[in-house]
């Protein structure tokens, strides 16, 4: 069977962008989820001293490490402490699929971006995402050393292309060619395809 092999750079650009960027509006919540374990992926990114993805103990530093690290997380720096970013946000999804105490989750005009009151801050998901895209493009911006493990394989899934999934809006499913670097959207509807350049 053919297997596609996805590049880390690709792989942020199909999955953590576009696809999570497609979710925001009808799915806020599991965006959150994403968005939480992403902030972790891109600090490991970001880390050229780890050879591999799955060292023990490395999620609470990794995650403090893109807050810490890349400009447009910064600003949420201060709350790591005030909050426990890592602990409240970060675990509470990944572990329980909720958000801990201090922390609540808003979308639309529900509640506004870094709103605090009665010990809680308060996230909008759509405020996150747009800092969380600008974080994703920063580390596919960066030039990583040779042999890092950014510019290795990251990724392989059966089929000629990667389908990074169906908008259920829509019905347009994204595809992803490694070998010529567009993706194509294809309309289950209308048998149509349309391809776009995304590789840098």
């Amino acid at each position: 069977m053919h297997m596609t092999t996805l590049k880390l750079k690709d792989f942020i650009k199909s999955v953590l962008i576009d696809e999570l960027g497609a979710m925001i509006d009808q799915h806020p919540y599991i965006s959150f989820i994403m968005m939480g374990i992403g902030i972790e992926f891109l600090g490991k990114c970001i880390n050229t001293t780890l050879n591999s993805w799955n060292i023990r103990g490395r999620s609470g530093p990794d995650f403090k490490n893109a807050i810490r690290s890349i400009p447009s997380l910064q600003k949420y720096k201060p709350y790591l402490t005030t909050y426990d970013l890592y602990g409240s946000f970060r675990c509470g999804l990944a572990h329980t699929a909720a958000p801990k105490y201090s922390i609540t989750l808003s979308s639309k005009e529900q509640m506004g971006h870094l709103n605090e009151g009665n010990g809680r801050l308060n996230l909008k998901v759509e405020d996150f995402y747009n800092d969380f895209k600008l974080a994703c493009e920063h580390v596919m911006n960066i030039t990583y050393p040779a042999g890092d493990k950014m510019n290795q394989d990251f990724l392989q899934v059966p089929g000629s292309a990667f389908n990074s999934g169906t908008n259920n809006v829509t019905e347009i499913t994204s595809n992803f060619d490694p070998f010529s670097g567009t993706t194509s959207n294809s309309s289950a509807a209308s048998g149509t395809t349309a391809h776009n350049e995304f590789r840098e």
